[in-house]
């Protein structure tokens, strides 16, 4: 007799199955079927509700607003929102995961405080050439974070040309993906300084000031450093359709590449951040409908490797200065992401759920070397999974489990809502309540080096 009986309709990657089970033993799937379940302790009764594997959100910024300490809303904003893992960036508040002291002690609160799995990128020293690159790897880091574009010379610094090109080929060697900020810094800086000189402060010149061809130049620029040092290289947001046209192309002449997209350059265009102003505010910045629409086309055409939130929880008070340029980039998503990418994939286009699986599961879990551990439902994986109800919910930002309680989906209509969460087997969201206990989650390292 097994411990859990989960029914309901299993998301697989080929196929629903429709009123399937999973038998679940010690935090791990045993068994996939469909027809008379087998006896267990408990049975979870999902019929009519799609069973989700735990979502994988691959682009984290816990410790960007509050530190590390950030780490413990930011799981708590991922189990609402059908998020298992979280694969964290390493620009924190004060000091960047750069060395092995300050993994551990990121390890350390994960592990005491976290109540979902958390995943780790790991940066470079600035100024400190190759050195603990290889030791980081070591401790657990699953991919690497670089950027073209310094927001902070400590924090969040940014790297020339001649410095990837020594970093690549030490971290070439642990075979984990390097990820990078894909925004040319001269462009930026210098239409930066003079639209916001000789025009008045407004959302749509942080747009122009961040143009397409910033973006595209940095793609190019840093895919042509790792076609000669052979790193596995990766756009960490794409806002442009291009850019995947950029992947698909290295990819064609043997280059390891990938790339992601985000949610809300998926959701939102510049007509909506001239109504929400620095609520959209994102670097890179949020696009035309057109762009919009042509990277809807990229979905529909299977050529976006995954999405993600870019999550970062700044308090409405980081977004709220009349002066745009003083607010803060980025916004809170992990709530959001997964019934928004649902909604607008399946209710609004009539895409299939395994698509969304695809996107938010299996493939970032591939990606960073969780899988098969996570991002599936079959035997031997973690009992990771989410139960979706596609009943149509508006989303209110007053019923945020995060701190933060504010959110640019105010108001949306989303075609499913979030019931429930299970991290290794055990509920931790139910019903618009957290009922993890803290350091439930735990630090992950990666299982496999394929």
């Amino acid at each position: 007799m097994f411990e859990t009986v989960v029914i309901g309709d299993l998301v697989l990657p080929d196929d629903v199955l429709h009123n399937g089970y999973l038998a679940i033993d010690a935090g791990r799937i045993c068994a996939v079927g469909v027809g008379t379940p087998p006896e267990a302790g408990q049975t979870i009764d999902a019929t009519g509700k799609y069973i989700f594997p735990g979502v994988i959100d691959g682009q984290v910024h816990a410790g960007s607003a509050q530190g590390i300490s950030g780490l413990a809303d930011a799981t708590i904003a991922a189990a609402a929102g059908g998020v298992t893992t979280i694969v964290d960036m390493p620009f924190d508040d004060p000091h960047p995961v750069n060395s092995i002291e300050r993994m551990q002690a990121k390890i350390d609160v994960i592990n005491q405080h976290a109540s979902v799995d958390v995943a780790l990128y790991a940066t470079a020293r600035k100024g400190d050439g190759t050195n603990g690159l290889l030791e980081l790897a070591d401790a657990g880091a699953c991919a690497y974070k670089v950027s073209t574009y310094e927001y902070h010379p400590v924090r969040f610094p940014g790297y020339d040309t001649g410095e990837l090109y020594e970093l690549f080929p030490v971290m070439a060697e642990t075979g984990l993906a390097v990820a990078f900020h894909n925004e040319d810094p001269y462009i930026v800086k210098r239409l930066t300084d003079r639209l916001f000189s000789e025009r008045s402060n407004s959302a749509s010149l942080h747009g122009a000031s961040r143009p397409p061809v910033a973006e595209l130049i940095a793609n190019v620029s840093v895919f042509e450093i790792a076609r000669i040092t052979g790193v596995r290289c990766h756009i960490v947001h794409s806002s442009l359709a291009r850019g995947f046209d950029h992947v698909k192309r290295y990819r064609e002449e043997g280059v390891r590449v990938s790339a992601e997209t985000c949610i809300q350059y998926l959701v939102f265009d510049d007509d909506d951040v001239a109504q929400m102003g620095a609520k959209l505010k994102q670097n890179p910045p949020i696009r035309s409908a057109t762009e919009k629409a042509a990277l809807w086309e990229k979905i529909v055409a299977d050529e976006v490797d995954f999405v993600s939130s870019d999550h970062v929880a700044w308090p409405i008070s980081k977004k709220s200065n009349p002066d745009f340029q003083k607010n803060g980039s980025g916004m809170p998503g992990l709530e959001t992401m997964f019934p928004a990418l649902f909604t607008e994939m399946v209710t609004e286009r009539g895409l299939q759920p395994m698509q969304v699986a695809a996107l938010l599961c299996e493939r970032p879990a591939r990606h960073f070397r969780l899988y098969p551990r996570k991002g599936t439902l079959r035997p031997g994986a973690d009992a990771d999974f989410v139960v979706l109800n596609p009943q149509s919910c508006v989303f209110d930002e007053a019923n945020m489990s995060s701190e933060v309680k504010w959110s640019p989906y105010h108001g949306k209509n989303f075609g499913g809502r979030v019931e429930s969460t299970y991290v290794r087997g055990r509920l931790i969201f139910n019903n618009g309540a957290i009922v993890a206990n803290p350091g439930w989650g735990k630090f992950i390292r990666p299982v496999n080096s394929g």
